[in-house]
């Protein structure tokens, strides 16, 4: 399941048929879904996670949190965090992951993540590490994500319809005037309360963020201070 649906895409735009047919309109789904996590979430990478290490503890714990729903399904569960018992090569000493483990529940406003197994001092002699999205400004009503995934649908419609992206659908005909200037990435922006991130003010001078198709920026940063995660913001 999904953000954005046809339904209410049709709903809260001004997009016809005759602009997009329904089959369109499915196919670019998930990428407004996408966009609207990145733009929502932040994403920390091998995380030392907390907990026990003694053979019987499962339970571990995010340092940000609410975790987030990755992967835009309404709901959080194992398959938008990714765990690691970690160890050391005999020879180089050097940090291994090995495979990730399996999650079977996870606690979202919490932080806590139950494990199917539980690490030893030998299976994750070097630690638990997690890979995992947190909701940047607090939980958010899935119904908001919702309306803000179609808002951006629309934008990649629209971007689409005039021919600023790449394999863009050909149109035969002018486009109408309101589809033209409806600034849905606005109005997404506006759903999220993020306006104020929509036109930014930095040292690179005043400008637009550069957007990809799926809400992607080239922003990106790690916190080297404590050297047991990487951060990456999108918006």
């Amino acid at each position: 399941m999904a953000y954005a649906s046809l339904p209410q895409f049709r709903s809260v735009t001004n997009f016809t048929v005759s602009d997009i047919l329904d089959a369109g309109v499915t196919a670019l789904i998930a990428d407004a879904d996408r966009a609207v996590v990145r733009l929502t979430t932040t994403e920390v990478y091998l995380e030392r996670l907390e907990g026990n290490i003694d053979g019987v503890n499962v339970d571990f714990r995010t340092r940000f949190r609410p975790i987030a729903d990755k992967d835009a399904n309404s709901s959080v569960d194992g398959d938008d965090v990714t765990i690691y018992y970690a160890t050391y090569d005999s020879v180089t000493n050097y940090l291994e992951l090995g495979s990730g483990q399996t999650v079977t529940s996870i606690q979202d406003k919490e932080g806590i993540i139950k494990m199917q197994t539980a690490p030893t001092n030998s299976t994750a002699e070097a630690g638990v590490f997690g890979i995992y999205r947190y909701d940047s400004a607090g939980q958010t009503s899935i119904d908001v994500y919702k309306l803000a995934a179609c808002y951006y649908l629309g934008y990649i419609v629209a971007q689409k319809l005039r021919g600023k992206v790449v394999e863009h659908f050909s149109v035969d005909k002018e486009l109408r005037e309101d589809i033209v200037k409806t600034d849905w990435l606005n109005l997404c922006y506006e759903t999220l309360g993020l306006q104020d991130k929509l036109f930014l003010n930095n040292s690179k001078g005043l400008g637009m963020p550069m957007m990809s198709v799926d809400g992607s920026t080239n922003e990106s940063y790690c916190d080297a201070k404590r050297g047991s995660y990487c951060r990456r913001d999108y918006y």
